[in-house]
């Protein structure tokens, strides 16, 4: 049944999206894709340039404020202050404590400003006398006593307990302030040898706000800071806040029921202090929505203007068309001497041009198989003065083995090689170009059981044929020049023993075509294709006849240095 036709708009269409519109979609994805991708790694490496930021930032603060800390050791007026909170309860000796106060508070505010503008205010807790009493001044302010008896229970005197050189972060939640952390550590008495207090330097972490500021930040993205002993200090996001206990220096991804964050950190090496960049994807996904529509919008218009311009160029081409299709309809129908007048026919049109071919093959086709005939029977000319051909050299070597046989008295191995070349001479008179694979393989036996008997047990044989393959026609002597080549060229030039073995079996490709494969393989020297001489017209007569014999059979050589050589002749079993 003929394949039914489609319209010549239906095509173009088809050709329309299979050549534009699904290569021009393909390419968009992964140009998207290509976008997300750099952008993810632009956005990685920027919130790492962030964290790393901060953390320089944090670390010159720090540092300040740990120079701040230690202001008692080389300035009296702390030192003083401190000693006396620690040695008399400011309750006995008010005129003492107001003679230290003065000089005290005047250091500590110059102190405040100059060295760090991030200090909010500075506090002493005594060791041994006031313990109850929190001396807290705040930057710009005269200093406050506050009542702070519960401080024992905090988690910082617990770990200045333990170790009383280590210096604590903690958040600081007592203040009328946000986004304060305090700076925790013992004062001593360098001189004694004794603690002497807790030194409490509350800082504020608004320079981050005014970096961030510079920077862009999702809303439902945000900054968190932990203290070097993993204690929560400050985030930027108060709904991420409570997300910081789950947080590692090895968690990447951080899922929640609301959303998911792509986790970035980095730690200061001088303070061990962490920040943790929580990166919300959907922040990410809201700007790649954006992106996505616009790329969309674009993709839009210009498919809609290829589609003008194809349809467009359609209508033209149907137009110019129906002159053509008249003409080969009155054409079919017997005006042989009909024209087409090409002043109509603005374009060329496929359809038409492969029925005007189609007619151009036929009368090709009617000049190749008048040559094709004259080919075959060249062929067969020079195939029947082939099988009339002995190789003298052959035939040389066999008389003369005769001969050999006759002088040692070999009378049986004589026989039998007299009988062996007798059927060689009664296959090769056969007045047939087409043998079977029974004859063919019994050839070659004869053939190979005499040249065994010259080269010994240099050669040795093999021959089998698969069942049923028996009566499968074949061209009469196709196979006995590679065997001819395997001894020639595989056996003769080297000293080295040799096997060849022929099969022919039956095999079914991927397709379901049932096959028959005849293999000629022999471990005698190599076959390298680039060492093939031109002289093996054995070789080439094989392929020329094989293809005569059946267009659609083949043949196959392969092998190379360590390897044996493989001749594989390949023909399809024609279902009868």
């Amino acid at each position: 049944m003929p394949k039914k036709s489609s319209s010549l708009k239906r095509v173009q269409l088809k050709a329309f999206i299979i050549s534009f519109f699904i290569p021009s979609f393909i390419l968009i994805c992964l140009l998207f894709i290509s976008f997300i991708n750099k952008t993810q790694s632009f956005q990685k490496q920027e919130q790492k340039n962030t964290l790393e930021l901060l953390s320089a930032h944090l670390a010159g603060n720090i540092n300040s404020d740990l120079v701040m800390s230690l202001s008692y050791i080389f300035d009296n007026d702390i030192l003083y202050f401190y000693n006396m909170l620690d040695h008399t309860p400011i309750e006995d000796n008010l005129i003492l404590y107001n003679q230290y106060l003065q000089p005290y508070s005047k250091t500590l505010n110059s102190y405040m400003t100059l060295l760090n503008k991030n200090i909010v205010g500075m506090g002493f807790i005594p060791c041994h006398n006031n313990t109850d009493k929190y001396f807290y001044m705040q930057k710009y302010n005269a200093l406050e006593i506050k009542e702070y008896t519960d401080y024992k229970n905090s988690g910082w005197y617990l770990k200045l307990q333990k170790n009383s050189s280590s210096v604590i972060f903690t958040k600081n939640n007592g203040i009328d302030r946000q986004n304060v952390i305090s700076l925790i550590r013992v004062a001593k008495n360098v001189d004694k040898k004794q603690n002497l207090g807790y030194i409490v330097i509350d800082i504020s972490m608004d320079f981050i706000y005014s970096l961030l500021d510079q920077l862009s930040i999702g809303k439902n993205s945000g900054i968190l800071l932990l203290s070097p002993t993993g204690e929560f200090l400050f985030s930027t996001n108060a709904d991420l806040s409570e997300h910081y206990k789950l947080l590692t220096k090895k968690t990447t991804v951080l899922p929640s029921k609301k959303d998911t964050y792509d986790i970035y950190s980095y730690t200061d090496k001088s303070n061990n202090f962490t920040f943790y960049y929580l990166s919300s994807r959907k922040d990410l996904y809201g700007s790649y929505l954006v992106s996505l529509w616009l790329v969309l919008f674009f993709y839009l218009l210009m498919m809609v203007s290829v589609y003008y311009v194809f349809h467009f160029t359609s209508r033209k081409i149907s137009g110019s068309i129906d002159p053509i299709l008249q003409v080969m309809a009155k054409y079919n129908a017997g005006e042989a001497e009909i024209q087409c007048d090409t002043d109509l026919c603005s374009i060329s049109e496929i359809k038409t041009i492969s029925e005007n071919l189609n007619i151009m093959i036929q009368n090709i086709n009617d000049h190749i198989q008048n040559e094709y005939k004259l080919q075959i029977s060249q062929k067969i000319a020079e195939y029947q003065a082939l099988q009339a051909e002995i190789d003298p050299h052959f035939l040389y070597n066999i008389l003369n083995l005769f001969i050999t046989l006759n002088r040692i008295n070999e009378r049986n191995q004589l026989e039998n090689a007299i009988i062996n070349l007798s059927h060689l001479f009664r296959y090769t008179c056969e007045h047939t170009t087409v043998s079977t694979i029974n004859k063919e393989f019994s050839f070659i036996k004869d053939y190979l059981s005499l040249q065994q008997i010259r080269y010994d047990d240099r050669l040795s044989f093999q021959i089998f044929v698969e069942p049923g393959l028996e009566d499968f026609e074949i061209p009469k002597l196709l196979i006995q020049p590679l065997i001819e080549n395997a001894i020639v060229h595989s056996l003769e030039p080297s000293d080295k023993k040799i096997m060849i073995q022929l099969t022919a079996i039956k095999v079914k490709n991927k397709f379901g075509y049932n096959l028959t494969v005849i293999s000629v393989i022999n471990t005698g020297l190599p076959f390298i294709a680039s060492n093939s001489s031109p002289k093996r017209v054995g070789i080439q007569n094989v392929e020329e006849r094989l293809k005569l014999f059946n267009p659609k059979a083949f043949f196959v050589m392969g092998g190379g240095i360590e390897k044996p050589t493989k001749c594989y002749i390949i023909i399809p079993i024609e279902l009868k």
